[in-house]
């Protein structure tokens, strides 16, 4: 377990926002925080969602050397607990951490407000870390400040929409395999079954007279009185 007789203490990160309100019948609400991290190194292993009515999905984010990380977003309406973060996130100072809340108003006549009861709107978001025992009382543990950010859109290469379609895949397959078969097919056939044809040669030049059909006899017949009038 993560405690003092192994040299580390667990404690909890809390973004918590304490002001602001939402107008009614709006489908994607955003409220934002985001803090500067200046305390003593964590490390991020677990996080819960917390908030009322019309939230739909909190998200929390790292951003380290200019690099984000997805910590962890869940519905706050599905059952309250900690939930595992995709792998154990080293926060250190200089880095910043984010949080965001979605709100969906469309059904209610009313103002939405952010408050501290139960009958307000919440936005909560709690990241539990371990860290060095001697340290656990250096970490402020509180972000309350409310300012929009934008998460990058990772570089996506041309082709990997594509790769996602397994039909777009199936269909690319066949084309390729029809420019590449078919040129290989066409050549094999001209060299093992070739057509045969019978030339005379006026005048220093090739003049074709005659390309048999199926009838092998019978184009032998038709050679042979051609020939034979030349």
């Amino acid at each position: 377990g993560i405690n003092a007789e192994y040299g580390y203490q667990a404690g909890i990160y809390l973004f918590m926002a304490v002001h602001g309100s939402f107008p009614p019948h709006e489908a994607n609400i955003e409220l934002d925080l985001a803090c500067n991290y200046t305390s003593p190194e964590i490390h991020v292993f677990a996080y819960r969602t917390h908030a009322h009515n019309y939230a739909t999905m909190i998200s929390g984010y790292l951003e380290h050397n200019n690099t984000w990380a997805l910590i962890g977003e869940r519905d706050p309406n599905l059952a309250e607990m900690f939930v595992s973060t995709y792998s154990i996130l080293p926060v250190s100072p200089g880095d910043t951490l984010y949080a965001r809340c979605k709100y969906n108003t469309t059904t209610t006549n009313k103002t939405v407000v952010i408050g501290n009861t139960h009958n307000d709107e919440m936005c909560n978001l709690y990241l539990m870390y371990y860290i060095d025992s001697s340290l656990v009382n250096s970490v402020k543990g509180t972000c309350t400040n409310q300012q929009k950010f934008v998460v990058p859109q990772p570089n996506v290469h041309w082709w990997e929409p594509y790769a996602q379609n397994k039909l777009m895949l199936v269909l690319l397959a066949v084309i390729v395999m029809l420019v590449v078969c078919c040129p290989i097919w066409y050549c094999c056939r001209n060299y093992f079954c070739p057509s045969r044809s019978y030339y005379k040669r006026p005048n220093d030049g090739f003049e074709k007279l005659f390309t048999p059909d199926d009838d092998e006899e019978e184009d032998e017949i038709l050679y042979k009185s051609y020939k034979h009038s030349y």
